[in-house]
């Protein structure tokens, strides 16, 4: 089972418009809905696997805007571990101006969290988990969550054995680095948390802190450096994958799918490989041909083909 850690969710509304003006009304060519938060890109991308893998996001949800997240995850095929609040669940509108290629997003922000909805969540975390599952944090938490709610997380299922999946930000990820996850996916800024004395100017000298300054009991650590690839430490092998330069439309969910692509090689080789960075990368990139945070297995595939790799 692998279960992604959902507790700030939003219907996600992108919007494509021919121009955005000030003082006049903007009406959108199109508008598309989608469940919202990291986690449900990440189960989205691994659903493209047809494996039947079984997921299960786990999230907050309350009010009419929370049953509409229901629906749409529902529709997607996506099961939910739902603790309820009374707070409606935010929306987010991402607006994507097709004329001048500028995207603007438009992010509420979630409700503060108390400590008896936290233990509901907990709670309802800790009684699905079973031996040799997969926990994966993706994105920011909202107020209210401890600061070390991963290695406090860790700390209750020791009698377990879980890979933890870490792609999140500022104190979490300083936390879950300390616990020596599994795998960490964060982008070119996120890393800058763990490191923020280091000067990383180029690849080299990405590679250089993976191989030196990264814990080396992490076994899988990816720094995804947009335009530029990734860098990845597969355990003792590190690698540069980009593929070739491509017309970008909407880069939004991007991480979350190459995410999504390595959380699923669990299925197929067990354990991140350089075949799983290649998709991981082809996901992410094929998302950027779309005006909408989702691609096509087709477009995915031939980048697939496309990518470059370099060992070091």
């Amino acid at each position: 089972m692998i279960h992604l850690i959902c507790p700030n969710p939003a219907i996600d509304r992108t919007l494509l418009l021919k121009g955005f003006s000030k003082e006049i009304p903007n009406r959108p060519i199109q508008v598309n809905e989608y469940p919202g938060g990291k986690s449900f890109n990440v189960a989205y991308a691994i659903q493209k696997e047809e494996n039947n893998m079984d997921i299960k996001v786990h999230t907050i949800l309350g009010g009419f805007f929370g049953e509409y997240v229901k629906e749409l995850a529902e529709e997607r095929g996506i099961s939910i571990v739902e603790t309820n609040v009374e707070t409606n669940t935010r929306a987010c509108n991402i607006i994507v101006d097709i004329d001048d290629n500028i995207i603007y997003p438009i992010y509420e922000k979630g409700f503060e969290l108390s400590k008896t909805v936290l233990e509901s969540f907990t709670d309802k975390l800790i009684k699905s988990i079973k031996n040799n599952d997969i926990i994966v944090f993706s994105g920011s938490f909202m107020k209210g969550f401890p600061k070390n709610y991963i290695s406090q997380l860790k700390k209750q299922l020791s009698n377990k054995k879980i890979d933890f999946y870490i792609d999140t930000t500022g104190d979490y990820l300083i936390d879950a680095y300390k616990n020596k996850p599994y795998l960490i996916k964060i982008n070119d800024e996120e890393i800058i948390d763990l490191f923020d004395t280091i000067k990383l100017n180029n690849v080299n000298d990405y590679i250089d802190l993976l191989k030196n300054k990264v814990d080396s009991e992490i076994p899988y650590f990816i720094i995804t450096l947009g335009a530029k690839g990734a860098v990845a430490k597969l355990k003792d092998e590190f690698f540069h994958i980009q593929v070739p330069p491509i017309d970008a439309k909407n880069p939004v969910a991007s991480g979350d799918f190459f995410l999504g692509a390595l959380v699923s090689s669990v299925n197929t080789h067990k354990e991140p490989d350089l075949k799983t960075l290649q998709k991981a990368i082809a996901y992410s990139s094929a998302n950027c041909l779309s005006w909408f945070p989702e691609f096509s297995i087709e477009d995915a595939n031939r980048l697939f083909e496309q990518v470059q790799i370099t060992k070091f």
